[in-house]
């Protein structure tokens, strides 16, 4: 395997000291611009790339965040919310470490600490329960920012989101178009995300002085599986309402495709929303009426607060809360007159 090109490599077929040769990389005003243009063409030329380990070591500081999700590619918005961070990281600079935890505190401790003992600046962490005392224990004294709804207002750095108003915007949505008989699908384990939705769902519902039905089936990881059978539930004990609202898109999903076997309409016969709006590719024919999740901001402001810390240049905004936005689709309408 050849060996790979070093400061020396280029310094050599440019006449010059691996010093001024890292100087003219880096832009250093004591070089002049045809020694800086004549070494960056070399550089190209042998496929050099810096040792961003080395450098940070002799800079004293780190060009690496952490990030700490409970699961990848399973029925869930963190594939989303990683790719905007990861993509925000690099624009400024920063390379993204990420871990899954399965949704096990014994592995989010695990992984909190090999991040910090591979000597990232900061960890970004959407955690698997409300309670985050193991979290900040392992993380210590790297900063961890959390992000996501399942922590409390008294975490020092968190994207939080607002899921309370996203139960005002379903239930608007829905009443606006006539539906009086709504339910809430809803899986465990519980947690804060999960009691805002509700207690949102339920405070829209009284008052328009309607009654809440909430539904809670299957968990986090099969998303899917617990809209399948939410609806199945509902159809053996024949309380079906006119329309539904469902913790995520692949709830939703799932929902939907139990309704259209059992030969009903969607949305004639009942309608039916989601949450993240994260569905889109996979079911680009669902046409899925949902509340969106705003990632890349959320993405976005984690990683400014992330590099803020680690730098410890300028005013940090510690926490920040975001809100949901409707997007109307074709699975939700009227209710029907009969």
């Amino acid at each position: 395997m050849p060996s790979r090109p070093t400061l020396k490599t280029i310094g050599k077929i440019a006449g010059l000291s691996h010093v001024a040769v890292s100087k003219a990389l880096r832009d250093a005003p004591d070089i002049s611009q045809a020694t800086k243009e004549r070494v960056k063409k070399i550089a190209e030329e042998v496929g050099y790339t810096p040792n961003l380990a080395a450098r940070n070591l002799y800079l004293q500081r780190t060009s690496a965040i952490g990030m700490l999700v409970p699961a990848m590619g399973d029925n869930n918005a963190y594939d989303l919310i990683f790719n905007e961070i990861s993509t925000a990281a690099a624009d400024l600079g920063y390379g993204v470490m990420l871990g899954s935890s399965h949704r096990s505190v014994e592995l989010e401790v695990r992984h909190c600490r090999m991040m910090v003992g591979n000597q990232v600046g900061a960890l970004i962490v959407a955690p698997c329960t409300s309670e985050i005392a193991h979290i900040e224990a392992a993380c210590s004294p790297t900063p961890a920012i959390f992000i996501g709804g399942r922590i409390g207002p008294e975490v020092e750095y968190a994207m939080q989101c607002d899921y309370q108003h996203g139960g005002e915007l379903a239930v608007g949505h829905l009443t606006e178009l006539g539906h009086r008989d709504i339910a809430l699908l809803i899986y465990g384990p519980e947690n804060r995300a999960a009691s805002q939705k509700e207690e949102g769902f339920a405070q829209a519902m009284e008052r328009r002085g309607l009654a809440p039905r909430i539904l809670r089936t299957g968990r986090a990881g099969g998303a899917m599986q617990a809209g399948i059978d939410g609806v199945e539930r509902l159809l053996a004990e024949g309380r079906l309402p006119t329309a539904l609202w469902c913790a995520s898109d692949y709830m939703a999903i799932g929902a939907i495709k139990v309704l259209k076997a059992r030969g009903l309409s969607v949305p004639g016969d009942v309608s039916v929303m989601g949450h993240d709006d994260v569905y889109a590719d996979p079911w680009p024919d669902m046409g899925l009426t949902t509340l969106r999740t705003p990632m890349a901001e959320i993405g976005k402001a984690a990683v400014e607060l992330a590099i803020a810390l680690i730098e410890q240049k300028g005013q940090v905004r510690p926490r920040q809360v975001f809100r949901s936005s409707l997007m109307v689709r074709s699975s939700t309408g009227p209710v029907r007159r009969d």
